[in-house]
């Protein structure tokens, strides 16, 4: 495989015009068929926070973008992975990533304890759907199943009237969207890989080699075409590994869930069953992002991704190419907007005996 991007460390001080612009060089353009160029200049510098004219010099050094001169027009994913590589220390993305993973500077014992957690999720139509009745309005959104890695459903209400709970999705038919909301717990268990040619083959993708990005669901699945970029987005990642570690005899599937109490974002990790019999999560994407954007993670944190069941994963049935929700007008598919708030409880659970984590089947 060949990997263009080089390794990113991050550097002891903001290094201005020269970390943007080699952050340009070693930039994952998202393609023109998955552009949405829809950010103004004056957004895209309150989120960059580099000045009009490190803009301006990124626009020379063909920074991708469409518009007019002075009223250009950018992708998001492109401006967020600029910054994100920059160095600069000040651009929004940068602060996000440095306030989102704090948790990884905890010990990881933190994460194999039952934690509650207060869910909301509201899909509406997308902005992109069209006017008057469709023949058919179909909704779905992945059902939560914090049992998996032994929590627990405290509570979960849906609608609108007439919405179904199973065991994969959540579904909907109608104009009005759908919404679910609830108490969940979810929980760890601490778990070391055992078979030494399964650590190397899930090892194998870590930050000395690849960086973690933004980009569309879609542009992740063509994991080949990612990787060979030197990028490793959670999708893409877990479905190359999956292969990698089914041809080594290894049963093993991707998971596709969300993260809990970090932007909310929907998240796909690998399930594999080690030669002790046991699954053992595997999330390279994490791996990446405490090394490239986490200040002073614990030393402990990367191995606890590596074979552990973590609090801070809901996983669901989808698998990682599965979009966690779904809106389809006439039979035609599309990404809904999507409001998703996951808040830590107040109230914490004690351990309970009967929450055992996770099966020991790879399926």
């Amino acid at each position: 495989m060949n990997i263009e991007a080089k390794p990113w460390t991050r550097p002891a001080a903001p290094r201005g015009l020269e970390g943007w612009l080699e952050s340009l060089r070693d930039l994952l353009v998202i393609p023109p068929e998955l552009r949405d160029e829809w950010v103004e200049r004056d957004a895209a510098l309150e989120l960059l926070q580099c000045g009009p004219e490190i803009l301006d010099e990124l626009l020379r050094s063909g920074l991708p973008h469409g518009g007019t001169p002075g009223a250009e027009r950018f992708d998001r994913f492109d401006l967020v992975n600029l910054a994100l590589y920059s160095g600069s220390g000040t651009s929004v993305p940068e602060k996000t990533m440095r306030y989102a993973l704090r948790w990884m500077h905890a010990d990881p014992e933190a994460l194999f304890r039952p934690q509650r957690w207060n869910y909301s999720v509201a899909l509406t139509p997308p902005a992109s759907h069209g006017q008057g009745e469709p023949e058919r309005t179909e909704w779905n959104l992945a059902t939560p199943h914090p049992e998996l890695s032994g929590g627990w459903t405290e509570s979960l209400s849906i609608g609108p009237e007439g919405a179904s709970l199973g065991e994969k999705d959540i579904t909907a038919s109608g104009t009005s969207g759908l919404t679910a909301s609830g108490v969940l717990v979810t929980s760890g268990e601490r778990r070391e890989i055992v078979s030494e040619e399964l650590r190397a083959i899930v090892t194998s993708y870590g930050p000395d080699r690849f960086r973690w990005g933004r980009m569309p669901e879609e542009l992740q699945w063509r994991k080949d075409e990612v990787l060979a970029q030197g990028y490793a987005p959670c999708i893409s990642v877990c479905l190359e590994l999956a292969e990698r570690c089914r041809e080594a005899g290894f049963e093993a599937r991707t998971r596709r869930g969300w993260i809990m109490g970090m932007l909310d974002l929907a998240h796909s990790w690998l399930e594999v069953v080690d030669e002790d019999g046991l699954v053992k999560n595997v999330d390279p994407a994490f791996v990446i992002l405490a090394d490239h954007h986490a200040e002073a993670p614990h030393p402990d944190i990367a191995e606890a991704f590596t074979g552990s069941l973590l609090n801070r994963l809901l996983p669901t049935e989808h698998h990682a190419d599965e979009p966690v929700n779904g809106y389809r007008r006439g039979g035609l598919f599309a990404h809904p907007r999507h409001q998703t708030d996951i808040q830590l409880s107040a109230e914490q659970p004690a351990p309970r005996e009967t929450a055992g984590a996770g099966n020991g089947s790879g399926n």
